[in-house]
């Protein structure tokens, strides 16, 4: 500091301003990086994750159940932000503003609220799949025809609240860029009444206060019915399949639980903010506005890499399509060349025909086609237990019919 006032007593006020601008240059690029590289990976993985998702479930005829459409419905809705949303975000940063017109900006607000009230509800509805499927098993069940009616009626109810009734029927309310957020919204103008008011209540409650509710609930009820089966049943009263559906209920719900609440954390804080900026509430630094819409747009590959870690039906279905991928393929199969390489080094001192060369401490001859055989019969024999227990479900299951969903 004291050199650069030192060198600033030589310098005219012209080549102090000169300086001054080059410095917030300088900042205001390095700003702009650390702002465009993030989103650029959030925007391509999440793109990439969910239409590997999404196809997941149209191609794989086993992958089509209520849960799993559900989930590709979420997945559609992360895809739409990804390219919908997320690229005009990058070229707002890049141009330090909105360049795109009036007539962009009123779309850019309309699918940034209509994706993101579209998420929220098909969480919801998540929620409400996995509680009737575990605490009321035996009274309800929903058929795939149905699940595409509740994920149909999301999206419906989300399109006709994502319009901007404010802005075309009143002069309470605009619609505009929003500094920090990168994106466009409805700003309002106090004081709120009538139509803006209603309407401002009308989305709290349907996308942020009932959602959080009833997805509390739900898992609430989760939470007791799964316990009590595990504790309040004598383990030896109860059968294979009572035991296994038990576990498949319980790792669903921890599998949906989870994916719901990292999404919701992510979600609905930059949402509060959004709306206090709309509001004209508070003074929001914008840096804290840029970190948490980044944030929220991070749910979008987070869910796909949460069933994909968690659920292993999804992981052997998305390591599947993964492994088409020529780049993908050669980092997923690391194990098939070490196990080249060490069957070469294991072998390599053996003379021809394959026979080990005789010990005169031991006598031991052996070939390799003996040895292969012994470890098939040990590796089949460490198995037997879950081939007896795979024959058992199954012969359970063509006595009883018990179904379960695939997440």
């Amino acid at each position: 500091m004291a050199s650069w006032n030192h060198s600033a007593k030589n310098l005219s006020n012209s080549e102090l301003l000169s300086l001054a601008f080059d410095a917030s240059i300088a900042s205001s690029a390095t700003a702009k990086v650390f702002k465009i590289l993030p989103l650029t990976f959030i925007t391509l993985v999440s793109s990439f994750g969910n239409a590997i998702l999404i196809y997941a479930v149209y191609a794989d005829v086993r992958m089509r159940t209520a849960t799993n459409m559900f989930i590709a419905s979420q997945g559609i809705a992360d895809l739409g932000t990804s390219i919908l949303v997320m690229p005009f975000a990058l070229v707002s940063v890049v141009a330090d503003g909105w360049i795109l017109g009036e007539k962009f900006c009123m779309a850019n607000a309309f699918f940034n609220l209509f994706f993101t009230q579209t998420t929220v509800l098909n969480m919801t509805i998540i929620a409400f799949e996995r509680y009737l499927v575990i605490v009321k098993a035996l009274q309800c069940e929903i058929s795939l025809l149905r699940a595409t009616g509740l994920a149909a009626s999301a999206w419906g109810l989300s399109f006709l609240t994502s319009l901007p009734w404010v802005d075309w029927t009143t002069d309470q309310a605009t619609v505009e860029y929003f500094e920090g957020f990168y994106v466009c919204g409805i700003r309002y103008h106090p004081p709120l009444r009538g139509l803006a008011l209603i309407y401002v209540t009308l989305i709290i409650l349907l996308f942020a206060l009932l959602p959080l509710v009833f997805i509390t609930f739900c898992y609430h009820q989760i939470r007791k019915v799964i316990r009590k089966k595990n504790h309040s049943v004598c383990p030896m009263a109860q059968s294979n399949a009572q035991k296994l559906a038990i576990n498949v209920y319980a790792s669903s719900a921890l599998t949906s639980k989870f994916v719901i609440g990292t999404s919701l954390i992510q979600v609905f804080p930059a949402c509060f903010l959004m709306l206090l900026d709309g509001l004209g509430v508070g003074c929001i630094p914008r840096d804290l506005k840029t970190g948490f819409k980044w944030v929220m747009w991070c749910h979008c590959f987070v869910k796909p890499t949460i069933y994909a870690s968690k659920s292993p039906a999804w992981r052997k279905t998305i390591r599947g399509y993964l492994q088409k991928i020529p780049f993908c393929s050669l980092q997923l199969k690391p194990n098939a060349a070490l196990t080249v390489h060490d069957h070469y080094k294991r072998n390599s001192n053996l003379p021809k025909g394959g026979k080990v060369r005789n010990n005169s401490t031991q006598g031991r001859k052996e070939t390799i086609q003996t040895e292969i055989e012994q470890g098939k019969l040990q590796v089949v024999e460490n198995y037997k237990w879950f081939f007896r227990a795979k024959e058992a479900w199954q012969d359970h299951g063509k006595r009883h019919s018990i179904q379960f969903s695939t997440f």
